[in-house]
C-alpha cells in the first residue's frame, strides 16, 4: 500500500504508516467511532464495547488512541461486571409506554426483589410509621407502596440498560431514593430513567382507581389521587426530579412542547401541580442545556406520563369527591 498522506510503502499487515504514523484504517475507525457514539447517545452499551473492541485490532499498541480505547472497553467492563448480570430479569422488564401494566399484570414477582434487602425494608418501615400518625394505617400503607413501586420503575429501567442500582431506601415523610453507582449517562438513558418511575407510579395510581370504582371504598380514590399528584411533582423539570432528568434528551422545540401540553391539561383538569410543572418546563426553555438531535419518543413518554397522570388525577378527585357528598 501506499501512504495518501506521505507516499511512503506501508506493508499490507502494518497497522500505520512507518513513515508519517498515519493510522491504515483510519476511514473504518472513523466509522466505528461514529457506530460507537451512536450507540452509546442510546444506552446500547455492550454494542458499544463491541464496536471499540474492533477499532482496538486496528490500532498499534503504541499509540494514545490504542490506551484509550483500551480504557474505554475497561470502563464498560466494570459497568457490566458490577450490574450483576446474572440478574438478567430485571434487564427483560417491558420499556415501552406504560410498563407499569405490563409489570403488574405479568412480572409482578420483579416489584418483590427489592424486598430482599434489608435497608429498603427498614427504612420502608420507618416510612410507614411516619404516615400512619399523619394520615392513618390505610392511606399510609398506600402512600408506601406508591413510593416503593415508582422507585422500583427506575430500578427496573436502570437494570434494562444493564447499569448498577442500589434498592430503594426510603427517606420517612420526604419519600425515597435510589443509587445509580457512579456512571455517566448518555441524555436518552437517563431521560429513560428518569421517566420510568412516573410511568410505574401511574401504574399503582391506575390500579387504585380500579379498586376504587370496583369497591366504592373511598380510601383507595384517595391513595389513586395522591400517587397522580406525587408524581406529576416528581415531573416538575428542575433539580434532581424525575422531570429534570426526562427533559435531558429534548431539545429546546420539544420543550416548549411539553410547556404546551402542560398548560392544555391545566386548562382541562385545573390541577394545580400543573402549574408547577409549566413553570419548571418554562425555566428549562432557558438553561441552555438541550439536545441538539430530537428525541421523538423521549417527547412522546413525557408527553404521554403527563397526560395520564392529570387524567387519573382528575378522574380519582371527582370521584372522592362525590362519595365525599353523599
Amino acid at each position: 500500500m501506499i501512504c495518501p498522506a506521505c507516499g511512503a510503502e506501508v506493508p499490507d499487515s502494518s497497522l500505520s504508516c512507518p513513515q508519517c504514523r498515519r493510522l491504515t484504517h483510519a476511514a473504518e475507525l472513523e466509522d466505528l467511532a461514529r457506530r460507537a457514539k451512536a450507540a452509546w447517545r442510546v444506552g446500547k452499551f455492550a454494542e458499544e464495547r463491541e464496536l471499540w473492541a474492533r477499532s482496538l485490532t486496528l490500532v498499534p499498541e503504541d499509540t494514545l488512541q490504542y490506551r484509550s480505547l483500551r480504557a474505554r472497553i475497561d470502563e464498560l467492563d466494570q459497568q457490566a461486571a458490577a450490574a450483576h448480570p446474572s440478574h438478567g430479569g430485571w434487564r427483560k422488564a417491558s420499556m415501552g409506554i406504560g410498563p407499569a401494566l405490563v409489570l403488574l399484570l405479568s412480572k409482578g414477582k420483579l416489584l418483590l426483589l427489592g424486598l430482599t434487602k434489608i435497608g429498603t425494608l427498614l427504612t420502608m418501615a420507618a416510612s410507614l410509621g411516619v404516615y400512619w400518625a399523619m394520615y392513618g394505617w390505610e392511606l399510609a400503607l398506600g402512600v408506601v407502596l406508591s413510593i416503593y413501586i415508582h422507585e422500583m420503575g427506575h430500578v427496573t429501567a436502570i437494570r434494562h440498560y444493564g447499569l448498577p442500582a442500589s434498592a430503594p431506601m426510603f427517606i420517612p415523610g420526604l419519600g425515597a431514593f435510589i443509587r445509580l453507582r457512579g456512571v455517566r449517562l448518555p441524555p436518552i438513558p437517563d431521560a429513560r430513567i428518569g421517566l420510568a418511575g412516573p410511568w410505574y407510579g401511574l401504574g399503582a395510581s391506575m390500579v387504585a382507581l380500579a379498586v376504587y370504582y370496583v369497591t366504592g371504598a373511598r380510601i383507595w380514590g384517595v391513595i389513586a389521587n395522591f400517587g397522580a399528584v406525587i408524581n406529576l411533582f416528581n415531573l416538575i423539570p428542575v433539580w434532581q426530579l424525575d422531570g429534570s432528568r426526562g427533559m435531558h434528551s429534548l431539545t429546546r422545540m420539544q420543550r416548549g412542547v411539553v410547556l404546551a401540553v402542560v398548560l392544555a391539561l391545566y386548562w382541562l383538569t385545573s390541577i394545580k401541580m400543573l402549574l408547577l410543572v409549566a413553570m419548571g418546563c418554562g425555566y428549562r426553555l432557558f438553561t441552555r442545556d438541550w439536545e441538539r438531535e430530537p428525541d421523538n419518543a423521549g417527547l412522546a413518554q413525557f408527553a404521554g406520563v403527563l397526560a395520564s397522570l392529570a387524567l387519573v388525577g382528575a378522574l380519582s378527585l371527582s370521584a372522592t369527591a362525590i362519595a365525599a357528598a353523599r
